[in-house]
């Protein structure tokens, strides 16, 4: 049983809920890590409405063994919160998965935190917030349990635990967060909200897009009481050390867990598993049409996601229209690399409501939305290819 509060408990191969009993026993038990009587918070990766065999979600069946065991601890309540990615459905990524009907047979209750009361939050060691918007509950629960699934992701290179909790915010934070500093904006976020326990599903991890895609088996699911520490140990398995991620390195810079995985006690009954890194996709997701150059600074998930699909289903086709694609927040501090170009013939195409600028200052198409759809720009680029 480990009692240092950098362990991480790490097992594989076998049942998912034999994993989470394991996990919750290594860890001292169930009761011993849940005071009776609590108000529980769980808090999983429902981003988009895609089950977990695309590797995009949080596998349901850990939520299932999970609630199994907090019941021994006559909670007061137990809650399952999550706010999906800006434009997207949360209640029906709880149907999608299969979180809805965990959440119903354990008649637990069910929170979409985008319709959820908000509240403002003192950052007072934030080094990017002041301040910062969230779901009231997540301020008023006794004990809060993280339930990421371990993925690739296109700006912060991997998303698990510290990442996963940017789903307790207001929509309009997250695309704050991306207008700022992304990763000092997670760092500063986990300041202020510290789960008491972490549990990454490591069952099915994607290694292509943060949205799921090329899905890697690893059956393994980790645990640990500090959600840094049960990261880094996450990421090692991508092949990441904690200086190649940079939210994780801010974080222990600001001594919020170890600094190192040497410094985690990591009981695991085999060998940590490791995903070979030529397997993972790597920090950006793939962007090839011959005749299309993108110019991005800050831009979301969703519009990211929305582009990559579009050029993939024109890649298919064979289709490759020519044209500079400008998306992103922040794409204005690039200015300087597509204006001496505009007396090129190649179309200008920005890319969402964050690039209406470009149509008010160029001679520019835009493609609408806040995310924009990929089928809106499937739909453009076809058009002019």
């Amino acid at each position: 049983m480990g009692n240092n509060c950098y362990t991480v408990v790490v097992h594989s191969d076998e049942t998912i809920k034999t994993m989470v009993n394991k996990c919750l026993q290594d860890l001292g038990g169930i009761e011993q890590l849940v005071p009776p009587g609590s108000r529980i918070l769980l808090k999983p990766n429902m981003v988009v409405a895609k089950p977990n065999s695309t590797g995009a979600t949080t596998n349901p069946l850990i939520i299932d063994a999970l609630i199994e065991n907090l019941v021994y601890t006559s909670p007061c309540e137990i809650i399952i919160g999550e706010s999906s990615e800006v434009g997207h459905d949360t209640m029906q990524a709880y149907k999608v998965t299969g979180v809805y009907d965990v959440a119903q047979k354990w008649k637990t209750t069910l929170l979409d935190f985008k319709k959820v009361h908000h509240i403002y939050v003192d950052v007072p060691h934030g080094k990017v917030l002041k301040k910062v918007l969230i779901a009231e509950t997540v301020r008023k629960v006794d004990y809060l349990i993280d339930l990421p699934i371990l993925k690739v992701h296109s700006q912060t290179t991997v998303t698990i635990s510290m990442k996963n909790l940017k789903g307790c915010l207001h929509d309009q934070e997250k695309s704050r967060f991306h207008r700022l500093n992304l990763h000092q904006c997670i760092t500063d976020l986990n300041t202020v909200i510290i789960p008491n326990l972490t549990i990454i599903d490591a069952t099915l991890c994607s290694l292509e897009w943060e949205l799921g895609g090329r899905p890697v088996r690893l059956n393994t699911i980790l645990a640990g009481r500090n959600v840094l520490a049960t990261d880094i140990v996450a990421a090692s398995m991508l092949g990441y050390r904690i200086d190649e991620v940079k939210h994780l390195h801010l974080a222990a810079q600001a001594h919020l867990g170890p600094a190192s995985i040497e410094e985690i006690e990591i009981i695991s009954p085999t060998k940590l598993r490791e995903v070979q890194l030529g397997q993972v996709a790597g920090k950006e997701p793939h962007y090839h049409l011959p005749g299309v150059e993108v110019i991005e600074k800050g831009t979301c998930s969703s519009c990211k996601g929305a582009l990559l699909a579009a050029m993939r289903r024109l890649s298919r086709e064979r289709r490759s229209p020519s044209c500079t694609i400008l998306m992103g927040q922040r794409v204005r501090e690039r200015e300087d690399e597509f204006s001496p170009n505009l007396k090129l013939t190649k179309p200008l195409v920005s890319i969402g409501q964050c690039c209406s600028w470009v149509v008010s200052n160029y001679h520019s198409e835009q493609i609408k939305g806040c995310p924009v759809r990929a089928e809106a720009i499937y739909r453009y680029l076809r058009r002019i290819s």
